[in-house]
């Protein structure tokens, strides 16, 4: 079986990630930068073939994806389990992001986060015959980097970028890290 790539990617920054609030399940839509952010997303996946592009629910992330995926001319899926991790009672608060845990109990557990978000990539990596993107937010995208690198990033270790590019490597029995928190200049 042939390598394929996966595009896991950040949604363009929101007026709570200037002011560093746990968005969590909240629909916040892009701000300005953030809108620029995902057309300048956009401009530079036009040379890259994409079977598909995948999003979260939340506005914030089908905005980013829906750009990406008419440059690239791919269908938009629209996958709930690649929404954000549920935070609970953190949500909408500023608090330590490496640390949220030590504000509130009611989380949803990081291993939840990555086997559901997991399942979703591992569906399409089975079954699309060429690479994907799939647009989601950074709590859930650093889940997936913590389980696929064995901890050595993601949750607790990566502040990922809004509009931020991570790559996974699919060889037909799983996945691993090629590239995480770059720019769109470096795909």
């Amino acid at each position: 079986m042939t390598q394929r790539r996966v595009y896991l990617i950040r949604h363009g920054e929101t007026e709570w990630n200037k002011l560093s609030r746990i968005q969590g399940r909240e629909d916040v839509p892009l701000c300005a930068e953030g809108l620029e952010q995902a057309r300048n997303l956009a401009d530079r996946f036009r040379g890259v073939r994409l079977s598909a592009v995948l999003t979260s629910p939340l506005m914030r992330a089908w905005r980013t994806a829906d750009m990406i995926a008419e440059a690239v001319g791919a269908p938009v899926y629209v996958e709930p389990d690649l929404t954000e991790r549920d935070f609970g009672s953190v949500s909408g608060r500023v608090v330590d992001i490496f640390n949220p845990e030590r504000y509130a109990s009611d989380l949803e557990p990081l291993d939840c986060v990555a086997s559901r978000a997991l399942a979703v990539l591992e569906r399409y990596a089975q079954g699309l015959s060429g690479d994907f993107a799939a647009v989601s937010h950074g709590g859930t995208i650093n889940a997936v980097l913590r389980a696929v690198s064995g901890g050595e990033i993601g949750s607790g270790k990566t502040r990922l970028i809004n509009a931020g590019i991570n790559i996974l490597a699919w060889d037909g029995e799983g996945f691993r890290v090629i590239g995480y928190n770059l720019d769109s200049v470096k795909i």
